[in-house]
């Protein structure tokens, strides 16, 4: 079996797009678990509306301006 240089061509240019997709795939996939876990850290003040970064793995996080309690986590609501 002979392989035609368009059947070469068509190889290369249709593997080199299928690596490229996978790529670009792969490395969306990674940015969003990094990115979630940056958000998951980031913190606006629910009284001052003061932002920052807590590195810690509390449940409640006080404000570092004012000391308003702020839970971690998608509900900000402390009953």
């Amino acid at each position: 079996m002979e392989l035609t240089l368009a059947e070469l061509v068509l190889t290369v240019v249709i593997g080199s797009g299928a690596v490229v997709l996978f790529c670009v795939v792969v490395s969306r996939w990674q940015h969003a678990g990094v990115e979630k876990k940056s958000l998951e850290k980031r913190f606006i003040c629910r009284l001052c509306l003061h932002g920052w970064v807590d590195e810690g793995n509390d449940r409640i996080v006080r404000c570092p301006e004012c000391g308003a309690k702020n839970e971690r986590g998608r509900s900000r609501r402390l009953g």
